[in-house]
C-alpha cells in the first residue's frame, strides 16, 4: 500500500482530523487545565484562539509573582516600568474576573507598591468567597489592611508578609480560618493580637515571624484548637527597645508541633502541652537584658517539663548554652523521646549530655547537627569534654539505633565521645559521620583519614552497625 493511500485511510478513520479537540472542552475543564500552570504560562495560552483569550483570569487559583514574571533570571533592570506593568496586569485580571469566586489568590512583590491599589485588590478578592489568601508585599513605611479581611467568613488560609498594620475591628470573626501566617506585621498593642487569635475558633496552624518593632510587649497565644505553632522572634529590630519587657505566654491544649526560635523574650509561661509530639527549641538571653544568665537559664529549664511528652526534640546551640548556666535543676524524664537533635555545646563541654541520655530511656536516633566541637579553624581552643558517667545510659545500650554527626574536624575528644557510643550501643545499626566542609581548605584530610582508621579499630558493641564516613 502506498504512502498516499495510507494517509487517505488514516484521514477517513479519524472523524476529528483537523479539529481542535482541546478548545471544544467546556470552559470549566479548560480552567482546571490552566490551573495546573503558572499564571505567566496560563496567560500565554491567550494566543491559541478566541475561546482562550483572557480565560486565565477565570482560573480558580490566581498567583501573581513579580519576580518570576519580570525578573526570572535575577537581572534587575527597568524595575519601575516593570512594576507598573505588573500592577496593571493584576488590576486587569481582577476586572476581567468581575466578582467570580476565587479559591486562592497569591500576590508577591518586594518592590515598593502603590498601596491604594493593594487595598482595593484585597477588598475585591474578599468579596469573592476567597478561601486562601497569600500576600507578600513591600510597603513603606507601613499600610493598614482593610477591616473586611478580618470578617471574611469563607477564608480558610491567610498568609500576610509585610509592614501591614493589623488594626483589629471590634466585630472581627474568622469562623473558617485554619491556617494563619503573619510575618513582620505591626499590631496596635498586646490586646489586639490576643483578640485576633481568639476570633479564630478552629485555627490549627499559626506561624508568626517578628523581625522589627511591632508594638507588642507581651505576646500571648491561647487557642484551644491549635495543632501547629511556629514562633520566630528575631532580635534584629526588637531587642534594642526595652527588651526586658518582652514576655511569651502559650496556652494550647491540643498542640502537636512547637517551633520556638526566640531571642528577645525574657519570661515564658507555657501550659497545656500534653499532646505535644515534636518541639524545636532555640532560645537565647537577649543581649540588652537586665536578667542575669542563671535566672534566665532557670526560666528555660522550667519549659522542659512542659514539653517532656514529645517524641521528637531539637535543642539548638543557643539553648544548650543557656541550659548550661543553671546547675540546680535536673532534666525531666522524656519517656516518649525517640529522636533527639542537638546543636553544639559550645561552652559547657557536653556537660548536659549524660543527663539528657539518662532521662531519654527510649531514644533511638541521636543527631549532632552542628558537630561535636565548635571551631572557626582547626587550631581553635575549646574546653575538653566532661567525662561520661560510669553507668552507661539504658537508651544507649538497648534502644539507640542511629547516630549522625556533622562537621567533624578530627579532634581527640570527638573520637573519645564517638568511641563511647560505639562501644556501648549494642543495638546500633548506622553511624553516619560527615566531616567539616572546610576540611580541604584547612588541609586536614589526612588527619580525618587517620581518625576514620582509629575509629574502625575501636571496640564496637554492635557487630551489624554500618559506618558511613563522608570526607
Amino acid at each position: 500500500m502506498s504512502d498516499c493511500e495510507n494517509e487517505k485511510r488514516l484521514k477517513k478513520c479519524d472523524p476529528f482530523q483537523g479539529e481542535d479537540k482541546i478548545s471544544n472542552l467546556p470552559e470549566a475543564v479548560l480552567c482546571h487545565i490552566l490551573s495546573l500552570l503558572s499564571t505567566k504560562a496560563a496567560v500565554r495560552t491567550s494566543i491559541l484562539g478566541t475561546k482562550w483569550k483572557d480565560l486565565w483570569a477565570f482560573m480558580p487559583i490566581l498567583e501573581f509573582d513579580f519576580k518570576s514574571m519580570y525578573h526570572p533570571n535575577r537581572i534587575y533592570s527597568d524595575s519601575k516600568e516593570k512594576l507598573n506593568k505588573f500592577m496593571n496586569f493584576v488590576e486587569r485580571g481582577l476586572i476581567l474576573r468581575d466578582g467570580l469566586n476565587i479559591q486562592k489568590f497569591t500576590i508577591s512583590c518586594f518592590e515598593i507598591c502603590d498601596f491604594p491599589y493593594i487595598y482595593a485588590w484585597i477588598s475585591n478578592v474578599v468579596t469573592c468567597n476567597i478561601q486562601e489568601l497569600d500576600i507578600r508585599l513591600s510597603v513603606h513605611p507601613y499600610a493598614q489592611l482593610p477591616w473586611s479581611l478580618l470578617t471574611c467568613r469563607t477564608l480558610v488560609a491567610l498568609k500576610l508578609s509585610g509592614r501591614f498594620v493589623l488594626n483589629v475591628p471590634s466585630s472581627i470573626h474568622l469562623p473558617s480560618l485554619k491556617i494563619l501566617h503573619l510575618r513582620s506585621l505591626i499590631y496596635l498593642d498586646d490586646v489586639s493580637i490576643e483578640k485576633l487569635f481568639s476570633s479564630c475558633p478552629i485555627l490549627e496552624d499559626l506561624d508568626v515571624v517578628r523581625s522589627n518593632w511591632d508594638n507588642v510587649w507581651s505576646f500571648s497565644v491561647s487557642v484551644p484548637s491549635l495543632r501547629r505553632l511556629s514562633l520566630l522572634f528575631d532580635p534584629v529590630g526588637l531587642e534594642f527597645i526595652n527588651s526586658h519587657w518582652h514576655k511569651l505566654t502559650v496556652n494550647t491544649p491540643n498542640l502537636e508541633y512547637l517551633k520556638l526560635h526566640d531571642h528577645i523574650s525574657e519570661a515564658y509561661v507555657f501550659s497545656n502541652l500534653s499532646h505535644l509530639v515534636e518541639a524545636d527549641i532555640d532560645v537565647q538571653r537577649p543581649r540588652m537584658s537586665d536578667v542575669d544568665s542563671s535566672t534566665f537559664a532557670k526560666r528555660v529549664h522550667d519549659l522542659l517539663p512542659r514539653i517532656s511528652n514529645v517524641k521528637f526534640l531539637s535543642l539548638s546551640t543557643h539553648t544548650l548554652q543557656v541550659l548550661g548556666y543553671y546547675h540546680g535543676y535536673n532534666i525531666p524524664k522524656f519517656h516518649n523521646l525517640v529522636h533527639l537533635r542537638l546543636g553544639v555545646d559550645r561552652y559547657h563541654a557536653w556537660r548536659l549530655l549524660p543527663n539528657l541520655l539518662v532521662n531519654s530511656p527510649s531514644l533511638e536516633v541521636l543527631l549532632f547537627e552542628e558537630g561535636l566541637v565548635h571551631v572557626e579553624n582547626p587550631y581553635d581552643y575549646y574546653p575538653e569534654f566532661s567525662s561520661m558517667q560510669l553507668e552507661v545510659p539504658a537508651c544507649v545500650v538497648v534502644h539507640l539505633k542511629a547516630i549522625e554527626i556533622y562537621k567533624l574536624v578530627g579532634m581527640k575528644d570527638e573520637l573519645k565521645l564517638i568511641q563511647f557510643f560505639v562501644k556501648n550501643a549494642t543495638a546500633l545499626e548506622k553511624l553516619t559521620i560527615r566531616c567539616h566542609c572546610l576540611n580541604a581548605v584547612w588541609n586536614i584530610r589526612e588527619k580525618l583519614l587517620t581518625f576514620r582508621n582509629e575509629l574502625r579499630k575501636s571496640s564496637w558493641g554492635s557487630s551489624s552497625c554500618q559506618l558511613k564516613f563522608i570526607i
